[in-house]
């Protein structure tokens, strides 16, 4: 290991005391921002003092914009001394998951093929969390298009649970995943097509938030699949990407429900089908304090996620390869890592009227678990079956495969049926590596949804 690994594994250890720019919370941090006890410019100093610690352990970023990064702080502090209010989030440094487009930042789509005139220009999202005095400190790493979780070729980015063995990160927003577990950022970007935020979230054991495919602005992200994309981001706690997305909403974060107040709905199919047992085990006992304080807990038949696989393998890669354009991927498919090529060379095989029949059989799903799940404030499961397992088990473009189908098997349904969901760490109810715990509602309910995982965190805290 190289001496600057050999740094980063120490710092990263003592880091794993407290690992956060805000231990007390987002709320409590931009408040010292506001008042001047603390100057943006400290904070991204701090920031980038760990980032370059950790890095050469981590990989975490494909770009660090150290100066840039400074000279937005110093800005944020000028106009606060100057009586500008910029709004809650100014002064807090965010790390941005490279498929999202940053002015004046490279944007590779972890690929190695020429993709810069598909780019498209920075998005409402990104232009707004700027505009509103957030710092950019860099771009995080992303498997190539996003196109599931791990690459052969640019294998992901050290998970922080385990200092002594590289362990399966989640993907494709592993690098916004492991930055926010080692605390380099106040909140990370990253977007969610079959569980990319929620499943790194959960194998890294930190909160991941995706939001429902038109709450937040699309535009700027370089897609995987329009029908099924969506925005999210990763903070310590639900409390903080709930007082992110207020705070985006322009609105004050409101009282979490009481738990007895809540009704929760468990998938009776597919849902805790291959659960390892720590993640039984940390399910279960979840469950157990939920009832105890009140929830109530019904059981709920989905039938429809016996599609999932079906309609993901034709829509995800024929979205992609129609973007890519046929003759780009033919002509740069030796550039491609070999879980990519694999996952794209499906899309050839897609016919117009498969196409057609898929799309049309993901909107009926839709439809029909949003007129079933009327009632239920929020379903729950395993965010993910399995614990992160090392990587060293994981050779071949089918070892991966396998993977994937398997780690996304309860965050994909997500993205089929349109809602909105949030996973959070749940670890500490009897497992020694990450677990999480999913919550998923209907489209367009994310401020009720974030405000239900309030009222279980809270339940479920330490």
């Amino acid at each position: 290991m190289e001496r600057g690994a050999v740094t980063g594994e120490r710092e990263l250890k003592a880091r794993r005391v407290n690992p956060s720019l805000a231990p007390e919370g987002l709320a409590a941090l931009s408040q010292k921002l506001c008042d001047g006890s603390l100057t943006a410019e400290a904070l991204t100093r701090e920031a980038l003092g760990h980032i370059e610690a950790l890095e050469p352990t981590l990989n975490a970023f494909t770009h660090v914009d150290a100066d840039g990064a400074l000279a937005a702080a110093r800005g944020v502090d000028a106009q606060r001394r100057s009586g500008t209010f910029l709004g809650p989030l100014a002064g807090l440094p965010i790390a941005i998951k490279d498929l999202f487009t940053v002015d004046g930042m490279p944007t590779r789509a972890g690929s190695e093929l020429d993709i810069q005139d598909l780019v498209p220009p920075q998005g409402r999202l990104v232009t707004g969390l700027l505009d509103g005095g957030c710092v950019p400190l860099g771009k995080t790493r992303t498997t190539e298009f996003a196109l599931g979780g791990f690459n052969l070729k640019e294998p992901p980015p050290w998970n922080p649970c385990d200092l002594h063995e590289r362990r399966m990160t989640g993907g494709s927003s592993h690098g916004s995943a492991v930055a926010m577990a080692a605390g380099l950022a106040a909140f990370a970007l990253g977007s969610d097509t079959g569980g990319s935020v929620r499943w790194p979230a959960a194998l890294c054991g930190v909160v991941g938030y995706k939001a429902s495919g038109t709450h937040w602005p699309g535009d700027g992200i370089f897609p995987l699949s329009p029908e099924m994309d969506s925005p999210g981001i990763f903070t310590r706690s639900v409390e903080d990407a709930a007082f992110v997305e207020a705070a985006i909403a322009g609105r004050t974060l409101g009282v979490a429900p009481p738990p007895k107040a809540l009704r929760l709905a468990i998938p009776t199919e597919h849902f805790l089908d291959n659960l390892e047992g720590p993640v039984a085990a940390c399910f279960d006992a979840a469950v157990k304090r939920l009832r105890e304080a009140g929830a109530t807990l019904i059981e709920l038949p989905v039938p429809e996620a016996a599609w999932i696989d079906d309609i993901f393998a034709s829509l995800v890669p024929a979205d992609l390869l129609a973007f890519l354009g046929r003759e780009r991927v033919e002509r740069g498919r030796a550039l491609l890592d070999p879980v990519a090529a694999a996952r794209l060379d499906g899309g050839f095989k897609v016919t117009r009227e498969r196409y057609a029949e898929m799309l049309a059989l993901r909107r009926k799903a839709e439809q029909l678990v949003r007129e079933r799940s009327q009632d239920v404030d929020a379903w729950i499961s395993p965010t993910v079956p399995v614990l992160p397992h090392p990587i060293a088990s994981y050779r071949t473009v089918a070892d991966v495969a396998a993977w994937n189908r398997l780690a996304t098997q309860n965050t994909r349904p997500g993205n089929l049926f349109g809602q909105c969901g949030v996973s959070l760490p749940i670890q500490h109810l009897g497992a020694e590596l990450p677990v999480g715990l999913q919550l998923c509602a209907g489209s367009g309910q994310d401020a009720k949804l974030l405000g239900t995982a309030r009222s279980v965190e809270a339940l479920l805290a330490p």
